[in-house]
């Protein structure tokens, strides 16, 4: 498959994930009218498991064959951790002014949500502010635990990509200039890592385990373009399950460390369509909130646009480290 076919494939997964890129928990209440949920025995499941399977596997097989994109320079490379930086500040003061933690649908309530909220609001000025940043990346690790024993654990690691940016923000400031050498090029696998995390466990919460919720986002957002486009087939529960099944195989190929930059292309595009459909349809609120809340994930996302998988954690080198072991006689 050629390059510009591997685009095009990248391109309709973007699509046909369109509606994975909006949060349904933060536009659906969760007393929703319940609507039946994908069964792990549906016929249809079973399909999009063996195509999600293919898709993976197809990532590691054409990752060897892509050629390998030169290295940014030191300027833009700074440039862009500075974007990931201050929109991740923006996006935690904006969303703790709004008296929420790390999304706007998980409310703080009580002494210790309140706690949290203010301790978020301070990492959000740190970073904006460029001050104490080793400080604010422990503070940040710290929160996202807080998130846990306050909502679950599998809520919090909706928002794994909180330990990701953490990860990256202190290997990257480490003042040791030996240590710092030593870990640094692992910083960008935390990120890709954990946000890969965070991807697949938004796709299992919000459109798979509970694909209801998803059905009544794409009813009431009127979401599902497959149908206007003469797919009558593609009802919303197939939508939702597609968008799904599509968000949890970027997750998973950004963990494998395979097409990282494409997996990152597609991504990148669903959020922005996301964002424009919200905006033609007049919800211009609905399409703030889903811009601040994906500020982070931007960040995120122009960081691996230009750097790409990072320098260590990638299963291909495993496969090549096995080859390069000799057999005993």
């Amino acid at each position: 498959m050629g390059k510009l076919s591997l685009v095009g494939f990248t391109l309709m997964m973007s699509v046909i994930g369109t509606g994975a890129a909006a949060h349904v928990n933060w536009f659906v209440e969760s007393d929703a009218e319940p609507l039946a949920n994908v069964s792990l025995t549906d016929p249809v499941f079973l399909v999009w498991i063996c195509l999600a399977s293919m898709m993976v596997l197809f990532s590691v097989w054409i990752d060897g064959k892509l050629p390998t994109l030169r290295v940014a320079e030191t300027k833009l490379r700074h440039d862009f951790m500075e974007i990931l930086r201050v929109f991740t500040g923006m996006s935690f003061l904006l969303t703790a002014y709004e008296g929420s933690l790390v999304a706007p649908h998980k409310v703080a309530d009580g002494t210790f949500g309140l706690a949290l909220v203010v301790m978020q609001a301070v990492i959000g000025i740190m970073l904006i502010a460029n001050r104490w940043i080793k400080t604010a990346a422990v503070m940040m690790l710290v929160l996202h635990a807080g998130v846990a024993m306050k909502f679950g654990l599998f809520p919090a690691l909706e928002y794994a990509i909180i330990i990701g940016i953490a990860f990256f923000l202190l290997l990257n400031s480490i003042e040791d200039e030996a240590r710092r050498d030593w870990l640094k090029p692992y910083s960008v696998d935390a990120l890709r890592i954990w946000t890969g995390i965070s991807l697949v466990a938004l796709a299992v919460g919000e459109k798979l385990a509970p694909s209801a919720l998803g059905q009544v986002f794409v009813a009431q957002y009127q979401w599902n373009f497959m149908q206007a486009l003469g797919f009558d087939v593609f009802d919303d529960r197939l939508f939702v399950l597609s968008a799904g099944m599509v968000e949890a195989v970027i997750g998973i190929v950004l963990i494998l460390g395979t097409t990282v930059r494409l997996a990152v292309l597609a991504l990148s595009v669903m959020m922005a369509i996301s964002n424009i459909v919200f905006i033609v349809q007049g919800n211009n609120e609905a399409a703030l909130v889903e811009f601040i809340g994906h500020m982070p994930i931007i960040g995120i996302a122009l960081l691996l646009l230009l750097l790409g998988y990072g320098q260590r954690l990638k299963i291909t080198h495993a496969f090549s480290q096995q080859q390069a072991i000799p057999r005993s006689v």
